[in-house]
């Protein structure tokens, strides 16, 4: 478990319906888990899923075939993508 969840010094509240709370109780409870455990581990799970979803590029084989195909037959640079690469700090 990650360290900044183990230390819990941070608050997180939200009012919801008793019908939901109730929903979200009874899983948390067939799981053997607390209310908060439940939540916690279900949007930590959510959460790290939306953030790979965000960094990982997935193509089909088609598309990672192009992508090949270009890497393996560059185009020349365009006089607009030198102008671009010789701007200052484009190398920082």
């Amino acid at each position: 478990m990650l360290a900044t969840i183990d230390t819990k010094d941070a608050r997180i509240e939200f009012k919801t319906s008793k019908e939901l709370k109730s929903l979200l109780q009874g899983a948390a409870n067939s799981l053997g888990m607390d209310l908060s455990s439940f939540l916690i581990s279900t949007a930590t799970q959510r959460a790290k899923e939306i953030m790979l979803e965000e960094n990982v590029l997935t193509l089909s084989r088609q598309e990672w075939a192009n992508f090949e195909k270009e890497l393996a037959n560059p185009k020349p640079a365009s006089k607009e993508l030198k102008e671009l690469m010789n701007m200052e700090g484009f190398d920082a």
